[in-house]
Protein backbone atom coordinates (compact mmCIF):
# COMPACT_ATOMS: atom_id res chain seq x y z
CA UNK A 1 0.00 0.00 0.00
CA UNK A 2 1.35 3.42 -0.95
CA UNK A 3 2.04 6.00 1.76
CA UNK A 4 -0.90 8.14 0.60
CA UNK A 5 -3.31 5.20 0.83
CA UNK A 6 -1.95 4.34 4.27
CA UNK A 7 -2.57 7.90 5.45
CA UNK A 8 -6.12 7.89 4.04
CA UNK A 9 -6.85 4.53 5.69
CA UNK A 10 -5.27 5.58 8.98
CA UNK A 11 -7.15 8.88 9.10
CA UNK A 12 -10.44 7.22 8.19
CA UNK A 13 -10.00 4.43 10.75
CA UNK A 14 -9.16 6.77 13.62
CA UNK A 15 -12.03 9.07 12.63
CA UNK A 16 -14.43 6.13 12.53
CA UNK A 17 -13.32 4.92 15.98
CA UNK A 18 -13.74 8.46 17.28
CA UNK A 19 -17.21 8.67 15.76
CA UNK A 20 -18.25 5.28 17.14
CA UNK A 21 -17.19 6.36 20.65
CA UNK A 22 -18.89 9.71 20.20
CA UNK A 23 -22.08 8.04 19.03
CA UNK A 24 -22.32 5.43 21.79
CA UNK A 25 -21.42 7.75 24.64
CA UNK A 26 -23.39 10.61 23.08
CA UNK A 27 -26.59 8.56 22.92
CA UNK A 28 -26.16 7.49 26.54
CA UNK A 29 -25.54 11.05 27.74
CA UNK A 30 -28.44 12.41 25.63
CA UNK A 31 -30.81 9.87 27.19
CA UNK A 32 -29.62 10.78 30.69
CA UNK A 33 -29.78 14.47 29.76
CA UNK A 34 -33.48 14.21 28.94
CA UNK A 35 -34.16 12.21 32.10
CA UNK A 36 -32.30 14.47 34.53
CA UNK A 37 -32.25 17.88 32.81
CA UNK A 38 -35.20 17.93 30.38
CA UNK A 39 -36.11 18.39 26.71
CA UNK A 40 -36.57 22.16 27.12
CA UNK A 41 -32.89 22.66 28.08
CA UNK A 42 -31.93 20.35 25.22
CA UNK A 43 -33.72 22.70 22.82
CA UNK A 44 -32.07 25.66 24.53
CA UNK A 45 -28.63 24.09 24.05
CA UNK A 46 -29.30 23.48 20.35
CA UNK A 47 -30.49 27.05 19.89
CA UNK A 48 -27.39 28.41 21.62
CA UNK A 49 -25.20 26.33 19.32
CA UNK A 50 -26.88 27.97 16.32
CA UNK A 51 -26.43 31.47 17.78
CA UNK A 52 -22.74 30.80 18.39
CA UNK A 53 -22.42 29.55 14.83
CA UNK A 54 -23.72 32.93 13.74
CA UNK A 55 -21.01 34.67 15.73
CA UNK A 56 -18.43 32.26 14.32
CA UNK A 57 -18.97 33.94 10.97
CA UNK A 58 -16.24 36.29 12.20
CA UNK A 59 -13.96 33.50 10.91
CA UNK A 60 -15.31 33.96 7.35
CA UNK A 61 -13.36 31.01 5.93
CA UNK A 62 -9.71 31.68 6.73
CA UNK A 63 -9.20 27.95 7.27
CA UNK A 64 -10.27 27.22 3.67
CA UNK A 65 -8.05 29.97 2.25
CA UNK A 66 -5.06 28.85 4.32
CA UNK A 67 -5.51 25.17 3.42
CA UNK A 68 -5.49 26.09 -0.27
CA UNK A 69 -2.49 28.40 0.19
CA UNK A 70 -0.53 25.64 1.96
CA UNK A 71 -0.81 22.97 -0.75
CA UNK A 72 2.02 24.30 -2.94
CA UNK A 73 4.59 25.16 -0.22
CA UNK A 74 3.95 21.76 1.40
CA UNK A 75 4.58 20.07 -1.94
CA UNK A 76 7.75 22.14 -2.40
CA UNK A 77 8.94 21.75 1.21
CA UNK A 78 9.14 25.55 1.53
CA UNK A 79 9.31 25.88 5.32
CA UNK A 80 9.72 29.65 5.28
CA UNK A 81 6.53 30.12 3.24
CA UNK A 82 4.63 27.68 5.47
CA UNK A 83 5.82 29.54 8.55
CA UNK A 84 4.81 32.89 7.06
CA UNK A 85 1.30 31.61 6.28
CA UNK A 86 0.82 30.12 9.75
CA UNK A 87 2.06 33.26 11.50
CA UNK A 88 -0.38 35.28 9.41
CA UNK A 89 -3.18 32.88 10.37
CA UNK A 90 -2.24 33.21 14.05
CA UNK A 91 -2.42 37.01 13.85
CA UNK A 92 -5.76 36.87 12.07
CA UNK A 93 -7.25 34.31 14.46
CA UNK A 94 -6.18 36.27 17.53
CA UNK A 95 -8.23 39.16 16.17
CA UNK A 96 -11.10 36.86 15.18
CA UNK A 97 -11.11 35.09 18.57
CA UNK A 98 -11.22 38.40 20.43
CA UNK A 99 -14.06 39.59 18.19
CA UNK A 100 -15.94 36.32 18.77
CA UNK A 101 -15.77 36.70 22.56
CA UNK A 102 -16.84 40.35 22.36
CA UNK A 103 -19.78 39.49 20.08
CA UNK A 104 -20.83 36.72 22.46
CA UNK A 105 -21.25 39.22 25.28
CA UNK A 106 -23.01 41.68 22.98
CA UNK A 107 -25.46 38.93 21.98
CA UNK A 108 -26.66 38.33 25.56
CA UNK A 109 -29.56 40.83 25.48
CA UNK A 110 -30.95 39.19 22.33
CA UNK A 111 -31.04 35.58 23.55
CA UNK A 112 -34.62 35.81 24.82
CA UNK A 113 -35.79 36.63 21.30
CA UNK A 114 -35.08 33.09 20.10
CA UNK A 115 -36.60 31.26 23.08
CA UNK A 116 -40.34 30.49 22.99
CA UNK A 117 -42.75 28.34 25.04
CA UNK A 118 -40.45 28.23 28.08
CA UNK A 119 -39.44 30.54 30.94
CA UNK A 120 -36.10 32.28 30.39
CA UNK A 121 -33.91 32.28 33.53
CA UNK A 122 -30.85 34.39 34.32
CA UNK A 123 -28.66 31.28 34.60
CA UNK A 124 -29.20 30.75 30.88
CA UNK A 125 -26.89 33.71 30.20
CA UNK A 126 -24.06 31.90 31.99
CA UNK A 127 -24.71 28.72 29.98
CA UNK A 128 -24.34 30.72 26.79
CA UNK A 129 -21.08 32.43 27.79
CA UNK A 130 -19.55 29.12 28.84
CA UNK A 131 -20.40 27.55 25.47
CA UNK A 132 -18.93 30.65 23.82
CA UNK A 133 -15.58 30.27 25.62
CA UNK A 134 -15.42 26.61 24.57
CA UNK A 135 -15.84 27.70 20.93
CA UNK A 136 -13.34 30.57 21.28
CA UNK A 137 -10.56 28.21 22.37
CA UNK A 138 -10.34 26.97 18.78
CA UNK A 139 -9.34 30.40 17.48
CA UNK A 140 -6.62 30.97 20.07
CA UNK A 141 -5.06 27.49 20.21
CA UNK A 142 -6.25 25.06 17.55
CA UNK A 143 -5.74 27.08 14.36
CA UNK A 144 -2.77 24.83 13.65
CA UNK A 145 -5.21 22.01 12.89
CA UNK A 146 -5.35 23.60 9.43
CA UNK A 147 -1.70 22.80 8.75
CA UNK A 148 -2.09 19.19 9.89
CA UNK A 149 -5.08 18.74 7.57
CA UNK A 150 -3.34 20.31 4.56
CA UNK A 151 -0.25 18.17 5.24
CA UNK A 152 -2.32 14.94 5.29
CA UNK A 153 -1.80 14.47 9.05
CA UNK A 154 -5.41 14.89 10.14
CA UNK A 155 -5.10 11.55 11.97
CA UNK A 156 -3.13 13.42 14.66
CA UNK A 157 -6.05 15.70 15.50
CA UNK A 158 -8.53 12.84 15.24
CA UNK A 159 -6.51 10.77 17.73
CA UNK A 160 -6.53 13.63 20.23
CA UNK A 161 -10.24 14.20 19.68
CA UNK A 162 -10.95 10.47 20.19
CA UNK A 163 -9.21 10.37 23.57
CA UNK A 164 -10.84 13.65 24.62
CA UNK A 165 -14.28 12.43 23.54
CA UNK A 166 -13.95 9.23 25.55
CA UNK A 167 -12.65 10.80 28.77
CA UNK A 168 -14.98 13.79 28.89
CA UNK A 169 -18.06 11.86 27.75
CA UNK A 170 -17.60 9.57 30.75
CA UNK A 171 -17.25 12.64 32.97
CA UNK A 172 -20.44 14.15 31.52
CA UNK A 173 -22.37 10.95 32.17
CA UNK A 174 -21.17 10.91 35.79
CA UNK A 175 -22.10 14.57 36.19
CA UNK A 176 -25.64 13.93 34.91
CA UNK A 177 -26.21 10.90 37.13
CA UNK A 178 -24.56 12.18 40.31
CA UNK A 179 -25.27 15.93 40.23
CA UNK A 180 -28.09 16.40 37.67
CA UNK A 181 -26.48 19.74 36.82
CA UNK A 182 -26.43 21.33 33.37
CA UNK A 183 -23.90 23.90 34.64
CA UNK A 184 -21.38 21.17 35.44
CA UNK A 185 -22.25 19.44 32.14
CA UNK A 186 -21.34 22.59 30.19
CA UNK A 187 -18.21 23.03 32.33
CA UNK A 188 -17.01 19.62 31.15
CA UNK A 189 -17.48 20.74 27.53
CA UNK A 190 -15.46 23.91 28.17
CA UNK A 191 -12.59 22.02 29.81
CA UNK A 192 -12.60 19.43 27.01
CA UNK A 193 -12.34 22.13 24.34
CA UNK A 194 -9.42 23.88 26.06
CA UNK A 195 -7.50 20.70 26.89
CA UNK A 196 -7.73 19.15 23.41
CA UNK A 197 -7.02 22.41 21.59
CA UNK A 198 -4.00 23.29 23.74
CA UNK A 199 -2.62 19.76 23.32
CA UNK A 200 -2.93 19.97 19.52
CA UNK A 201 -1.20 23.36 19.60
CA UNK A 202 1.76 21.91 21.52
CA UNK A 203 1.83 18.73 19.42
CA UNK A 204 1.93 20.77 16.22
CA UNK A 205 4.94 22.70 17.54
CA UNK A 206 6.82 19.41 17.87
CA UNK A 207 5.80 18.12 14.41
CA UNK A 208 6.76 21.45 12.78
CA UNK A 209 9.55 22.92 14.95
CA UNK A 210 10.16 25.70 12.43
CA UNK A 211 6.75 27.18 13.42
CA UNK A 212 8.44 28.46 16.57
CA UNK A 213 10.32 30.96 14.41
CA UNK A 214 9.93 34.42 15.99
CA UNK A 215 10.05 36.29 12.71
CA UNK A 216 7.56 39.08 12.16
CA UNK A 217 4.25 38.44 10.48
CA UNK A 218 4.46 39.11 6.73
CA UNK A 219 1.80 41.71 5.93
CA UNK A 220 1.80 40.66 2.27
CA UNK A 221 0.73 37.14 3.28
CA UNK A 222 -2.14 38.60 5.29
CA UNK A 223 -3.17 40.72 2.30
CA UNK A 224 -3.10 37.64 0.07
CA UNK A 225 -5.29 35.68 2.51
CA UNK A 226 -7.70 38.59 2.88
CA UNK A 227 -7.99 38.79 -0.92
CA UNK A 228 -9.05 35.12 -1.02
CA UNK A 229 -11.44 35.66 1.90
CA UNK A 230 -13.47 38.11 -0.18
CA UNK A 231 -14.51 35.21 -2.38
CA UNK A 232 -14.91 32.68 0.45
CA UNK A 233 -16.82 34.88 2.93
CA UNK A 234 -20.17 34.53 1.17
CA UNK A 235 -19.64 30.78 1.15
CA UNK A 236 -19.22 30.78 4.92
CA UNK A 237 -22.36 32.87 5.34
CA UNK A 238 -24.21 30.50 3.05
CA UNK A 239 -22.91 27.52 4.99
CA UNK A 240 -24.21 29.09 8.17
CA UNK A 241 -27.63 29.77 6.63
CA UNK A 242 -27.77 26.19 5.37
CA UNK A 243 -26.49 24.46 8.50
CA UNK A 244 -27.44 26.57 11.49
CA UNK A 245 -30.53 28.69 10.91
CA UNK A 246 -32.93 25.72 10.97
CA UNK A 247 -32.70 25.43 14.76
CA UNK A 248 -33.16 29.19 15.22
CA UNK A 249 -36.20 29.27 12.91
CA UNK A 250 -37.77 26.25 14.62
CA UNK A 251 -37.16 27.70 18.08
CA UNK A 252 -38.50 31.16 17.13
CA UNK A 253 -41.31 30.41 14.66
CA UNK A 254 -42.52 27.09 16.10
CA UNK A 255 -41.29 26.23 19.62
CA UNK A 256 -38.07 25.76 21.59
CA UNK A 257 -39.50 22.48 22.93
CA UNK A 258 -40.19 21.25 19.38
CA UNK A 259 -36.62 22.27 18.57
CA UNK A 260 -35.54 19.93 21.37
CA UNK A 261 -37.47 17.02 19.83
CA UNK A 262 -36.01 17.77 16.42
CA UNK A 263 -32.55 18.09 17.99
CA UNK A 264 -32.71 14.38 18.86
CA UNK A 265 -33.11 13.48 15.19
CA UNK A 266 -30.52 16.07 14.23
CA UNK A 267 -28.12 14.42 16.66
CA UNK A 268 -28.50 11.09 14.84
CA UNK A 269 -28.09 12.74 11.42
CA UNK A 270 -25.06 14.71 12.63
CA UNK A 271 -23.38 11.48 13.70
CA UNK A 272 -24.10 9.95 10.29
CA UNK A 273 -22.74 13.09 8.62
CA UNK A 274 -19.57 13.04 10.72
CA UNK A 275 -19.09 9.32 10.10
CA UNK A 276 -19.34 9.91 6.35
CA UNK A 277 -16.85 12.77 6.69
CA UNK A 278 -14.44 10.43 8.45
CA UNK A 279 -14.76 7.93 5.61
CA UNK A 280 -14.33 10.31 2.65
CA UNK A 281 -12.92 13.47 4.25
CA UNK A 282 -9.28 12.26 4.24
CA UNK A 283 -9.42 12.26 0.42
CA UNK A 284 -9.97 16.03 0.15
CA UNK A 285 -6.35 17.17 0.82
CA UNK A 286 -5.10 14.66 -1.76
CA UNK A 287 -7.52 16.09 -4.32
CA UNK A 288 -6.26 19.62 -3.72
CA UNK A 289 -2.63 18.61 -4.01
CA UNK A 290 -3.22 16.38 -7.07
CA UNK A 291 -5.03 19.24 -8.84
CA UNK A 292 -1.95 21.36 -8.21
CA UNK A 293 0.11 18.75 -10.12
CA UNK A 294 -2.25 17.28 -12.76
CA UNK A 295 -3.72 19.84 -15.18
CA UNK A 296 -5.27 17.35 -17.64
CA UNK A 297 -9.11 17.87 -17.62
CA UNK A 298 -9.82 14.33 -18.89
CA UNK A 299 -7.71 12.73 -16.18
CA UNK A 300 -9.26 14.99 -13.54
CA UNK A 301 -12.81 14.11 -14.65
CA UNK A 302 -12.10 10.37 -14.37
CA UNK A 303 -10.83 10.87 -10.83
CA UNK A 304 -13.86 13.03 -10.08
CA UNK A 305 -16.26 10.29 -11.26
CA UNK A 306 -14.55 7.76 -9.03
CA UNK A 307 -14.62 10.13 -6.05
CA UNK A 308 -18.33 10.86 -6.60
CA UNK A 309 -19.07 7.13 -6.82
CA UNK A 310 -17.27 6.52 -3.52
CA UNK A 311 -19.33 9.24 -1.87
CA UNK A 312 -22.50 7.72 -3.33
CA UNK A 313 -21.64 4.28 -1.92
CA UNK A 314 -21.13 5.88 1.50
CA UNK A 315 -24.54 7.56 1.15
CA UNK A 316 -26.22 4.23 0.36
CA UNK A 317 -24.50 2.33 3.17
CA UNK A 318 -25.23 4.98 5.81
CA UNK A 319 -28.46 6.66 4.74
CA UNK A 320 -30.69 3.80 3.58
CA UNK A 321 -30.62 2.07 7.02
CA UNK A 322 -31.05 5.49 8.67
CA UNK A 323 -34.25 6.23 6.73
CA UNK A 324 -35.64 2.76 7.47
CA UNK A 325 -34.62 2.48 11.13
CA UNK A 326 -34.25 5.93 12.70
CA UNK A 327 -37.81 6.01 14.11
CA UNK A 328 -37.35 2.59 15.70
CA UNK A 329 -33.99 3.73 17.07
CA UNK A 330 -35.50 6.86 18.66
CA UNK A 331 -38.30 4.74 20.13
CA UNK A 332 -35.76 2.36 21.72
CA UNK A 333 -33.45 5.17 22.75
CA UNK A 334 -35.81 7.79 24.17
CA UNK A 335 -39.36 6.44 23.98
CA UNK A 336 -42.28 6.38 21.56
CA UNK A 337 -43.36 9.91 22.52
CA UNK A 338 -40.17 11.32 20.96
CA UNK A 339 -40.85 9.82 17.50
CA UNK A 340 -41.67 12.51 14.92
CA UNK A 341 -43.64 12.34 11.67
CA UNK A 342 -42.06 10.44 8.74
CA UNK A 343 -41.75 13.53 6.54
CA UNK A 344 -39.12 14.90 8.95
CA UNK A 345 -36.90 11.85 8.39
CA UNK A 346 -37.37 12.00 4.61
CA UNK A 347 -36.46 15.71 4.39
CA UNK A 348 -33.46 15.49 6.72
CA UNK A 349 -32.08 12.46 4.89
CA UNK A 350 -32.75 14.05 1.48
CA UNK A 351 -30.64 17.00 2.62
CA UNK A 352 -27.82 14.72 3.74
CA UNK A 353 -27.99 12.61 0.55
CA UNK A 354 -27.53 15.68 -1.65
CA UNK A 355 -24.75 16.94 0.61
CA UNK A 356 -22.87 13.62 0.48
CA UNK A 357 -23.14 13.05 -3.26
CA UNK A 358 -22.58 16.60 -4.48
CA UNK A 359 -19.77 17.53 -2.07
CA UNK A 360 -17.29 16.06 -4.54
CA UNK A 361 -18.04 19.22 -6.55
CA UNK A 362 -17.25 21.36 -3.50
CA UNK A 363 -13.89 19.64 -2.97
CA UNK A 364 -12.92 20.10 -6.62
CA UNK A 365 -13.92 23.77 -6.54
CA UNK A 366 -11.88 24.37 -3.38
CA UNK A 367 -8.96 22.34 -4.71
CA UNK A 368 -8.99 24.36 -7.94
CA UNK A 369 -9.26 27.69 -6.12
CA UNK A 370 -12.58 28.62 -7.78
CA UNK A 371 -13.62 30.76 -4.83
CA UNK A 372 -14.88 33.69 -6.90
CA UNK A 373 -17.61 31.49 -8.42
CA UNK A 374 -18.49 29.91 -5.10
CA UNK A 375 -19.38 33.26 -3.54
CA UNK A 376 -22.23 33.88 -6.01
CA UNK A 377 -23.49 30.32 -5.74
CA UNK A 378 -23.44 30.64 -1.96
CA UNK A 379 -25.30 33.92 -2.04
CA UNK A 380 -28.05 32.47 -4.26
CA UNK A 381 -28.36 29.39 -2.04
CA UNK A 382 -28.50 31.43 1.15
CA UNK A 383 -31.28 33.67 -0.18
CA UNK A 384 -33.29 30.67 -1.39
CA UNK A 385 -32.74 28.76 1.86
CA UNK A 386 -33.73 31.52 4.23
CA UNK A 387 -36.61 32.81 2.11
CA UNK A 388 -38.24 29.44 1.41
CA UNK A 389 -37.66 28.15 4.96
CA UNK A 390 -39.39 31.14 6.57
CA UNK A 391 -42.27 31.14 4.05
CA UNK A 392 -42.90 27.40 4.31
CA UNK A 393 -42.44 27.37 8.11
CA UNK A 394 -45.22 29.93 8.50
CA UNK A 395 -47.50 27.82 6.28
CA UNK A 396 -46.74 24.17 7.10
CA UNK A 397 -44.58 24.31 10.23
CA UNK A 398 -41.47 22.23 10.90
CA UNK A 399 -41.47 20.35 7.55
CA UNK A 400 -41.40 23.74 5.81
CA UNK A 401 -38.12 24.73 7.46
CA UNK A 402 -36.49 21.49 6.34
CA UNK A 403 -37.99 21.64 2.84
CA UNK A 404 -36.45 25.10 2.36
CA UNK A 405 -33.03 23.64 3.19
CA UNK A 406 -33.47 20.81 0.65
CA UNK A 407 -34.50 23.28 -2.08
CA UNK A 408 -31.37 25.35 -1.37
CA UNK A 409 -29.23 22.21 -1.61
CA UNK A 410 -30.61 21.56 -5.10
CA UNK A 411 -29.62 25.11 -6.07
CA UNK A 412 -26.08 24.54 -4.77
CA UNK A 413 -25.80 21.20 -6.57
CA UNK A 414 -26.95 22.56 -9.92
CA UNK A 415 -24.78 25.69 -9.89
CA UNK A 416 -21.62 23.96 -8.65
CA UNK A 417 -21.91 21.24 -11.29
CA UNK A 418 -22.09 23.91 -14.00
CA UNK A 419 -18.95 25.65 -12.72
CA UNK A 420 -16.88 22.48 -12.24
CA UNK A 421 -17.68 21.05 -15.66
CA UNK A 422 -17.14 24.39 -17.38
CA UNK A 423 -13.98 25.57 -15.59
CA UNK A 424 -12.30 22.30 -14.55
CA UNK A 425 -13.34 19.71 -17.12
CA UNK A 426 -14.37 22.05 -19.96
CA UNK A 427 -16.97 19.70 -21.46
CA UNK A 428 -20.73 20.07 -22.00
CA UNK A 429 -20.99 16.43 -23.06
CA UNK A 430 -19.44 15.20 -19.81
CA UNK A 431 -21.75 17.59 -17.93
CA UNK A 432 -24.83 15.93 -19.49
CA UNK A 433 -23.40 12.50 -18.68
CA UNK A 434 -22.84 13.59 -15.07
CA UNK A 435 -26.52 14.45 -14.56
CA UNK A 436 -27.64 11.25 -16.25
CA UNK A 437 -25.46 9.35 -13.76
CA UNK A 438 -26.88 11.34 -10.86
CA UNK A 439 -30.43 10.47 -11.98
CA UNK A 440 -29.53 6.77 -12.15
CA UNK A 441 -27.86 7.04 -8.71
CA UNK A 442 -31.03 8.54 -7.25
CA UNK A 443 -33.36 5.93 -8.78
CA UNK A 444 -31.21 3.10 -7.40
CA UNK A 445 -31.02 4.79 -3.99
CA UNK A 446 -34.81 5.16 -3.80
CA UNK A 447 -35.14 1.55 -4.93
CA UNK A 448 -32.87 0.46 -2.08
CA UNK A 449 -35.00 2.40 0.41
CA UNK A 450 -38.30 0.87 -0.73
CA UNK A 451 -36.87 -2.66 -0.92
CA UNK A 452 -35.36 -2.37 2.56
CA UNK A 453 -38.58 -0.95 4.03
CA UNK A 454 -40.68 -3.73 2.52
CA UNK A 455 -38.45 -6.68 3.37
CA UNK A 456 -37.17 -5.51 6.76
CA UNK A 457 -40.77 -5.01 7.97
CA UNK A 458 -41.14 -8.81 7.83
CA UNK A 459 -38.70 -9.15 10.73
CA UNK A 460 -40.42 -8.42 14.06
CA UNK A 461 -39.26 -9.75 17.44
CA UNK A 462 -40.39 -9.34 21.03
CA UNK A 463 -37.26 -7.38 21.85
CA UNK A 464 -37.11 -4.19 19.79
CA UNK A 465 -33.33 -4.08 19.97
CA UNK A 466 -33.17 -7.49 18.22
CA UNK A 467 -35.61 -6.22 15.58
CA UNK A 468 -33.39 -3.17 15.08
CA UNK A 469 -30.19 -5.20 14.67
CA UNK A 470 -31.72 -7.77 12.31
CA UNK A 471 -33.35 -5.09 10.16
CA UNK A 472 -30.06 -3.21 10.02
CA UNK A 473 -28.25 -6.31 8.74
CA UNK A 474 -31.03 -6.94 6.20
CA UNK A 475 -30.75 -3.36 4.94
CA UNK A 476 -27.01 -3.56 4.41
CA UNK A 477 -27.18 -6.95 2.67
CA UNK A 478 -29.98 -5.78 0.35
CA UNK A 479 -28.13 -2.56 -0.49
CA UNK A 480 -24.96 -4.51 -1.31
CA UNK A 481 -26.89 -6.85 -3.63
CA UNK A 482 -28.88 -4.08 -5.37
CA UNK A 483 -25.90 -1.77 -5.87
CA UNK A 484 -23.63 -4.66 -6.88
CA UNK A 485 -26.04 -5.79 -9.60
CA UNK A 486 -27.14 -2.34 -10.77
CA UNK A 487 -23.64 -0.99 -11.28
CA UNK A 488 -22.01 -3.98 -12.98
CA UNK A 489 -21.65 -1.97 -16.25
CA UNK A 490 -20.13 1.03 -14.42
CA UNK A 491 -16.33 1.49 -14.86
CA UNK A 492 -16.19 3.08 -11.41
CA UNK A 493 -17.81 -0.04 -9.91
CA UNK A 494 -15.38 -2.33 -11.75
CA UNK A 495 -12.41 -0.35 -10.41
CA UNK A 496 -13.80 -0.50 -6.87
CA UNK A 497 -14.58 -4.24 -7.15
CA UNK A 498 -11.11 -4.94 -8.54
CA UNK A 499 -9.54 -3.06 -5.63
CA UNK A 500 -11.60 -5.04 -3.06
CA UNK A 501 -10.82 -8.37 -4.71
CA UNK A 502 -7.14 -7.50 -4.77
CA UNK A 503 -7.21 -6.79 -1.05
CA UNK A 504 -9.00 -10.08 -0.33
CA UNK A 505 -6.52 -12.07 -2.44
CA UNK A 506 -3.60 -10.36 -0.73
CA UNK A 507 -5.09 -11.12 2.70
CA UNK A 508 -5.76 -14.77 1.83
CA UNK A 509 -2.32 -15.10 0.29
Amino acid sequence: MSSDKKIIAKTGLIGTINQALFAILGFISRKLFIIYIGTDILGLSGTYTSVLSTLALADLGFDIAVTYALYKPLNDGDEKRINDIMRALKTIYNVVGTAFVALSFLALPFLKFFITDMEFKDIYYLYFIMQAFASASTYFFAYRRTLLVADKKEYVTKTVDTVGTFVFSILKILVLVLFKSYLLFVTCSVVQAFVTNIYIYVKCSKVYPYLNNKSKTDKNVIKDLLAKIKDIALGKISGYVYGCTDMLLISKLISTVVAGYYYNYLNVITIIKQLSANLVGPLAPFIGRSLAEDKDPVSQEKSFRMYTYIRYLVAVVLLVPTIVLVDLFVEIWLGEEFVMESIIVILVCADLYISLVHSSLVDYMNGSGLFRYEKWISLAGAVVNLGTSIFLALNIGLPGVLAGTVIAQIVYWTCRSIVVYDKCFKSKKLFAQYWLRMLIYLVIFVGCVFACMKISSLFVYDWKIITFIVRGIVCEVLCAIIVGVAFIPSPEHRIAAKWVMGKLKKKNG
